[in-house]
């Protein structure tokens, strides 16, 4: 596979990713995701493997009516993917109560899958504007 073809294949699938979280699919959006996925929401600690990833998606999702991921900018360079985003999360049914600025960055493996993801965005927003605390135990 060629440079261009790789950097093609890797912003499709971080796409795909985006499009789980509006459809809220835990399934689909694990599905993107590597075995040995590691996930790090700054500032927090990282969490590594499927199982301990699905417990926040899927709790996060749980407690979502509506998630909108809108991409500002999506671009790939080798294996990573730099998406610029405002995520619109609807956590009371009631419309978009967060609108929260935020940038991502995937590594996507030789297979094909998401096996790193980072995103940076302000906690304090998050945690104001109905964002849930989840924790892995």
């Amino acid at each position: 596979m060629s440079d261009s073809e790789t950097v093609k294949r890797n912003v499709a699938k971080v796409r795909e990713f985006i499009d789980a979280w509006g459809a809220v699919d835990p399934d689909w959006t694990m599905s993107c995701l590597s075995d040995d996925i590691v996930y790090i929401n700054q500032p927090l600690d990282p969490v590594v493997g499927q199982a301990d990833v699905r417990k926040i998606v899927a709790g996060i999702m749980e407690l979502s009516c509506a998630v909108n991921w809108e991409l500002r900018n999506c671009f790939g360079y080798g294996n990573t993917v730099m998406t610029e985003r405002m995520d619109f999360w609807d956590f009371d049914g009631k419309g978009w109560g967060l609108q929260l600025p935020c940038i991502g960055m995937f590594d996507v493996n030789d297979a094909g899958l998401i096996c790193g993801w980072r995103d940076y965005f302000d906690n304090k927003m998050w945690f104001e504007n109905g964002g849930p605390t989840l924790h892995l135990d």
